[in-house]
């Protein structure tokens, strides 16, 4: 090969792999999106020529503002007053056209790849098919990742992404963080993603999203929203403790404590472990029966009575203490949501499918809505509970 043509070859084909990236954008022109609230708003509308929806919402869109994170928040170190992040609020009847409206209010193109948190009002989600709507585009488009984490806003949802945060300065990220605490409090909901959501829309489920409120000047993140399988719309509210028996249910409980009374006198038992086996029953296809059985273990975090741990009978009857708590939990869930809302959020229906799938096909339709199955079944609860360390023990009051 004469050296002419290999000149001819480099020329020709090496400027094919040094072309990089035509549209790309660099991150500092970024504008970078970590959470939206979303509202239902209910003002005048603009009068427009275009085919208008069935209601407008009023999006609240977080955007980072990385230079002024050096800087602080009021009150914290650098004396700064900048927050670290910009809301922006945008009106319109389709979330698509308020991210794009966002180009009007900020120099940087939004960009959502990063989006960590979803926040919807509770009047919202429970305005018929308005929740499965808002949701569309964050199913939808591919900028967005199905790792996002959906909450219900007890009351308007925007002056959550207002509120304090720290140490994380951002509200979205901060919101985040206090999900992920369900291995030190039970009555948390564990996070929902909009991944789990897609398919309980699909599959026309019930199904639970973890509740935000604003409590004073604080966040509190106990009990969630319920929502009705076949229409996706919220019902209630449940509180944590309902919460509490539901992770036990669900197989979702990552720690947490029981409070039990011995002898007249408190004794905190901090889980460690904690499972749930359910087994079905359809032998009468008109009453159901499940059987469903917790096992946990865990120690003695506190004893305001001095026992002798080291007595098995005396070890049995602390257990059997924590079983008849644990059991009182489970069985006022069970009741909230079999005879009060009559919503099968425990997935006890996904167990019957998997048992009988003959009888779920004539009986899904009426599971936990028509005829109401879920709600006509038997459900069982039986509870062990297992000290596997006592701690150190001043004394002993028992001889």
């Amino acid at each position: 090969m004469t050296k002419t043509k290999l000149y001819l070859i480099v020329f020709i084909v090496f400027p094919l792999f040094l072309t990089g990236c035509w549209d790309q954008i660099e991150i500092e022109d970024r504008g970078f999106i970590i959470g939206v609230a979303i509202d239902l708003f209910e003002g005048i509308e603009e009068e427009s020529d275009d085919p208008q929806g069935e209601y407008q919402y009023k999006g609240t869109w977080q955007y980072v503002v990385p230079g002024d994170f050096s800087m602080g928040t009021s009150g914290q170190s650098g004396g700064g007053s900048q927050k670290p992040y910009d809301n922006v609020s945008t009106i319109s009847d389709s979330l698509l056209i308020q991210a794009r409206n966002l180009s009007a209010n900020k120099s940087r193109p939004a960009f959502a790849e990063h989006m960590q948190v979803i926040i919807i009002s509770d009047k919202l989600a429970k305005t018929p098919g308005a929740f499965e709507n808002i949701l569309d585009l964050f199913i939808r488009d591919d900028e967005m990742r199905r790792g996002m984490i959906v909450m219900i806003s007890e009351g308007e949802a925007s002056p959550i992404l207002d509120m304090p945060a720290r140490p994380e300065n951002l509200p979205a990220l901060n919101l985040k963080s206090i999900s992920e605490n369900i291995g030190k409090n039970s009555k948390i909901h564990p996070p929902v993603r909009i991944g789990a959501i897609h398919q309980y829309l699909i599959g026309q489920n019930s199904f639970t999203i973890p509740k935000v409120a604003i409590d004073g000047k604080t966040l509190s993140m106990t009990g969630a929203a319920v929502f009705q399988g076949n229409n996706n719309q919220m019902i209630d509210f449940i509180s944590g403790d309902v919460i509490e028996g539901l992770n036990f249910i669900t197989g979702k409980y990552k720690g947490g404590f029981i409070k039990a009374k011995v002898k007249e006198q408190l004794v905190v038992y901090d889980v460690k472990n904690a499972r749930s086996i359910i087994n079905v029953d359809v032998k009468n296809k008109e009453n159901i029966h499940f059987n469903i059985e917790i096992q946990t273990e865990g120690i003695i975090g506190e004893s305001f009575v001095p026992l002798d741990y080291s007595n098995s009978k005396m070890m049995k009857k602390v257990e059997n203490a924590i079983e008849k708590e644990v059991e009182r939990k489970v069985l006022k869930t069970i009741h909230t949501f079999q005879k009060d809302l009559k919503a099968d959020s425990l997935g006890l229906g996904g167990h019957l499918q998997g048992e009988d799938h003959k009888t779920w096909n004539r009986i899904k339709q009426n599971w936990d809505q028509g005829e109401n199955y879920f709600s006509k079944s038997t459900i069982n609860v039986q509870v062990k509970a297992f000290v596997r360390n006592s701690g150190a023990v001043i004394e002993s009051s028992d001889q």
